[in-house]
């Protein structure tokens, strides 16, 4: 069943920018994976009544609630740790592992940092939802199925990476 929490998962995922499963590595499948969120944005969209998009917001109040609600979820997007920009970092790990009463400092830290951006994360979407909440209304606690997407010519499969080269040429 999809519930608001998943049309806040398609808005966040239709932004391309690290929520939802893309591999920066394959640009194919995160052009299918794009494609996917947004298919999923709109087909939710339709079902609960409301457009995550200023443009279609159809209450002053919901372009109010909505502009919050944007800045919300880029601020998410924006979170990271020192180790966010690496795809392999085992050789970089076990250096700092190696360097002592320093490199475990280095460790201690980044576990702590991946802690508060973790619960960081949880608190976002926290706002997120409640958000969507307010901007839903009576329609907040909907829940859709999979024929209710297909029946609206949504398709609910995601993407499969491994139907796609892992890396571009």
């Amino acid at each position: 069943m999809y519930a608001r929490r998943h049309l806040i998962e398609a808005y966040l995922g239709a932004q391309a920018r690290g929520f939802g499963g893309y591999l920066p590595e394959s640009s194919a499948f995160n052009a299918a994976l794009k494609a996917y969120h947004a298919g999923m944005l709109d087909g939710l969209g339709q079902l609960f009544g409301l457009h995550l998009d200023s443009q279609q917001m159809d209450t002053f109040n919901n372009r109010v609630y909505f502009r919050l609600f944007v800045s919300t979820a880029d601020s998410l997007l924006a979170l990271r740790t020192p180790w966010s920009g690496f795809l392999e970092a085992g050789l970089l790990v076990r250096k700092v592992e190696q360097a002592g009463p320093d490199g475990q400092r280095v460790m201690t830290a980044s576990s702590r940092i991946g802690a508060v951006v973790e619960e960081s994360r949880q608190q976002h979407l926290e706002m997120l939802d409640a958000l969507a909440a307010i901007m839903l209304g009576d329609r907040a606690a909907l829940t859709f199925s999979r024929a209710d997407l297909r029946a609206i010519g949504v398709d609910d499969t995601a993407p499969n990476p491994a139907d796609y080269p892992i890396y571009d040429d």
